[in-house]
């Protein structure tokens, strides 16, 4: 049953974020126009480096500004899809709201293999990130917000659930589950060959190298209990997702919001919109899909939420 207070089903609207740009940060100057400015990092996890991309607002308050950790879903990496992280921390910097995209193990600019990624180095990374952010003095260390794409969103789940400095949580297309859920036919197709061989090689259309699935990382999926622990959570929960969506069908996200103990969750699910909310031509594209309108309208409904509740 569905016991949702903020349901909405939105057709696709023409809401558009208007996009600036960010200036990267080579040295203290910013060029003039430029509403935030890109600062690239490595944030030492104790193993290996995580890169990342740190963005910080331009406009000048005086105050600390809040910040959303973003983190990628499977055989992505920091930039997301059709730059949509990209786009959104751009979107997120004119509100002046700052934000820090990573790399997971074996993804982007990440120095190891693939092998190295399981839930538990993936909530490393995270945590390592927010330990590195609290540190700046520019940040508000009270004013912290998670929003995870696909499996990245399992992944915000797992961290907002045990980690008080979240405040905000946002689900794009979101896996939940306990268990193999909606990863099944991923371990009927390769569970076997990890058993076997310490990983499973796993080739995807817009990928020209496979990545390497580990072991550890099968076998933490089986353990997951995220669904249940997300009882856990009480900070704000807005969750995203398109009714045509076949990776990741968007009853996930429904599950979310139900199961989460929060009472401020907000539920958004997208008419027509697949995955990765039609931002490519098709499921096995590289380029962008010239109607840019369901994106879009994902950037602004998430960016006016976090600016209202982080």
């Amino acid at each position: 049953m569905i016991r949702l207070k903020h349901v909405r089903f939105l057709a696709v609207v023409f809401c558009f974020v208007a996009i600036t740009g960010c200036a990267v940060k080579p040295d203290n100057v910013t060029p003039a126009g430029s509403v935030c400015v890109e600062q690239p990092l490595f944030i030492d996890n104790g193993t290996y480096k995580i890169p990342a991309i740190l963005v910080k607002p331009t406009q000048a308050t005086g105050k600390p500004f809040p910040v959303v950790v973003m983190l990628h879903g499977t055989a992505s990496q920091k930039n997301e899809v059709g730059g949509l992280y990209q786009r959104l921390a751009v979107a997120l910097a004119e509100a002046g709201i700052g934000s820090v995209r990573i790399d997971f193990a074996g993804t982007g600019d990440s120095p190891v293999d693939y092998r190295f990624y399981n839930l538990t180095s993936a909530q490393r990374d995270v945590v390592s990130t927010l330990d590195y952010l609290t540190t700046l003095q520019d940040i508000d260390a009270q004013r912290i917000g998670l929003i995870g794409f696909s499996q990245g969103g399992l992944i915000a789940q797992l961290v907002a659930t045990k980690d008080a400095r979240i405040k905000s949580l946002v689900a794009w297309s979101s896996v939940s589950g306990n268990g193999t859920g909606v990863f099944q036919s991923f371990f009927d197709d390769y569970y076997a060959e990890a058993k076997a061989n310490g990983f499973a090689v796993v080739k995807f259309p817009w990928r020209p190298e496979p990545l390497n699935f580990g072991l550890q990382w099968f076998e933490e999926v089986k353990a997951n209990s995220s669904l249940q622990d997300l009882k856990n959570y009480h900070g704000k929960l807005l969750a995203i997702a398109g009714t045509a969506d076949t990776l990741v069908p968007y009853e996930s996200s429904i599950n979310i919001i139900n199961h989460a103990g929060t009472t401020n969750a907000e539920l958004h699910l997208i008419k027509g919109a697949d995955h990765m909310f039609n931002v490519l031509g098709s499921a096995n594209a590289n380029g962008l899909a010239e109607d840019q309108s369901t994106a879009e309208t994902v950037l602004s409904i998430t960016t006016y939420w976090i600016d209202k509740n982080l």
